[in-house]
């Protein structure tokens, strides 16, 4: 009996290994869609997805993208394409995420005048206010952090947030702060975000954070 019970199992799992399909759902051409996602997806509430890429857009330097189902197939929308420079970011690699508003929220590894390539921003986008009935519908940025750098700061932001439930926002940086990066808060005050750096780390308690954070039922990260 336990043979026939084993073998029944055996023929069901060998079934649904076998009803198993991949397809691929949209190829990224390098232009407003985006190349290369290093991140992961974010569903909304209607089954569409949403994430970043590190290349392509309008200036080469990575964008956030909509996959909007339509039947059998997926539609791609570039909701936004960063810009670099001073007063933009550039080159995401963490998973964008819903904050408690409905927008979008994420972090850049570079951008803004920090030196260099600069240190990277933590960003806010939002739908348009008013019904858009164009193929292609921008989102509005906002900039709520300009990563400043060492030794005051972190740079190169590569774990996607987390919000808390009073709205505040966490996340790591892979470097800067006095050492080998940080763990920081940002706690909405009116049209602004103060940051407030909860972590240092020392290469004795890790080296380089590259993931995002969890929160606990106790608040604890």
């Amino acid at each position: 009996a336990m043979l026939v019970l084993l073998l029944a199992l055996s023929l069901v799992t060998a079934n649904s290994a076998q009803a198993q399909s991949f397809s691929v759902i949209h190829n990224f051409s390098g232009g407003l869609d985006g190349a290369n996602p290093y991140a992961g997806l974010t569903m909304d509430r209607g089954g569409n997805f949403y994430g970043p890429t590190y290349a392509g857009g309008s200036r080469h330097l990575g964008t956030v993208y909509r996959l909007n189902r339509s039947g059998s197939s997926w539609i791609a929308d570039g909701l936004y394409s960063f810009l670099g420079g001073p007063t933009d970011g550039a080159e995401p690699v963490a998973r964008v995420i819903f904050g408690p508003d409905g927008n979008l929220y994420g972090t850049t590894s570079i951008g803004d005048s920090c030196g260099g390539l600069g240190c990277g921003i933590v960003f806010k986008l939002q739908p348009p206010a008013n019904f858009c009935r164009s193929v292609s519908c921008p989102w509005t940025e906002t900039v709520l952090h300009f990563f400043e750098g060492f030794p005051n700061d972190g740079e190169f932001a590569s774990g996607e947030l987390v919000f808390d439930q009073s709205g505040n926002l966490y996340g790591t940086t892979e470097s800067g702060g006095r050492y080998a990066g940080i763990l920081y808060e940002l706690t909405p005050s009116g049209n602004s975000w103060t940051e407030t750096i909860l972590h240092n780390f020392t290469s004795t308690d890790g080296y380089e954070p590259y993931g995002g954070l969890i929160l606990d039922n106790s608040g604890n990260l």
